[in-house]
């Protein structure tokens, strides 16, 4: 039993955080500060370096495609995909040039982005909701999305989403 447990725990941890000079498994990486998936992370021949963010609840998914010029964060996009019940579909893009990397834009962007979908699908099925409730739907949607993937009580269909984030 021991033996099982150390095989399993050293192969593990391994392939997370491998020794210098090794190769670490294709895994997006949790920033627990950013509340955020981290993936597709790579250094152009520039040295700036480009990643990609990713938070989701069980209705949306934001990425944040995100460059690092020299002393510099910037958003390059902001993307809203919605699920359809088999795949994601996006339903919302930003692109950004020269735009500093800031927590407040990002959250605001977003919610803007998920209130004005949600306002075109309603004019287009010709049906009056009134703003101030859009708009405490969008903020909820957004909210959801930046609950910490650690909480106890972090419930998402986590086994359907990764694959579509990791086919992206």
């Amino acid at each position: 039993m021991a033996s099982l447990a150390k095989a399993i725990s050293k192969n593990l941890f391994d392939s997370i955080l491998p020794t210098f000079g090794n190769q670490r498994a294709s895994v997006p990486a949790w920033d627990n500060g950013q509340k955020m998936f981290i993936c597709n992370e790579y250094e152009s021949g520039n040295g700036n370096r480009y990643y990609r963010g990713i938070r989701f609840c069980d209705r949306i998914v934001i990425v944040e495609k995100v460059g690092l010029y020299h002393n510099w964060t910037y958003i390059d996009s902001i993307e809203i995909y919605a699920f359809n019940g088999k795949k994601l579909e996006l339903i919302q893009k930003r692109d950004y040039d020269k735009v500093h990397r800031n927590e407040e834009f990002i959250r605001a962007e977003s919610e803007r982005m998920v209130k004005d979908y949600l306002a075109g699908i309603l004019k287009s099925q010709r049906t009056s909701v009134p703003t101030a409730e859009i708009e405490i739907q969008a903020k909820s949607l957004i909210g959801k999305c930046y609950k910490s993937f650690l909480d106890a009580d972090f419930n998402t269909r986590l086994t359907q989403i990764l694959p579509a984030i990791e086919q992206k």
